[in-house]
């Protein structure tokens, strides 16, 4: 009977370890926006989204513009008149990055959302490349829209 006893507990322990080390695997703590990029500029009049960056001729490395829509579906930005090539990703309401876009400076073509979202973050290019934070990382929004109904 010990063998027995002992070949379940053998087999009861690796399935604990599995299960143990996918959890650690998808648990990921929040990206502290904030802290990456303490200069946030909230845009969220259908005025101030429509301008975004244009004219702008360069951004500091800690500034990033975070557009708020009214209501959550496929967005779509571009970049006429924009002269800073810009990295975009796309935001679902709990702050799990959705897409991630470099942004050519000029372009007309309109690069959307793969899925319906509210917001959006713009930052220097290759921005999130070099911060770690990939499609998949969830960053911390709710000081960022704190006012958002």
């Amino acid at each position: 009977m010990s063998k027995i006893y002992l070949k379940l507990f053998q087999k009861t322990f690796k399935y604990y370890v599995l299960v143990f080390f996918i959890y650690e695997l998808e648990a990921s703590e929040k990206v502290k926006i904030k802290e990456l990029l303490p200069n946030i500029e909230v845009v969220s009049t259908f005025e101030d989204r429509k301008k975004g960056l244009m004219f702008k001729q360069s951004i500091s490395d800690d500034y990033g513009m975070f557009f708020i829509w009214e209501y959550k579906k496929q967005q779509c930005m571009w970049m006429k008149d924009t002269f800073i090539p810009l990295s975009l990703a796309y935001i679902s309401n709990d702050g799990e990055i959705i897409d991630i876009y470099d942004m050519v400076p000029f372009s007309r073509k309109s690069v959307c959302s793969t899925k319906p979202v509210k917001y959006a973050l713009e930052v220097n290019k290759s921005w999130f490349e070099e911060n770690n934070i990939s499609i998949g990382d969830t960053l911390e929004i709710k000081e960022i829209v704190l006012y958002d109904n």
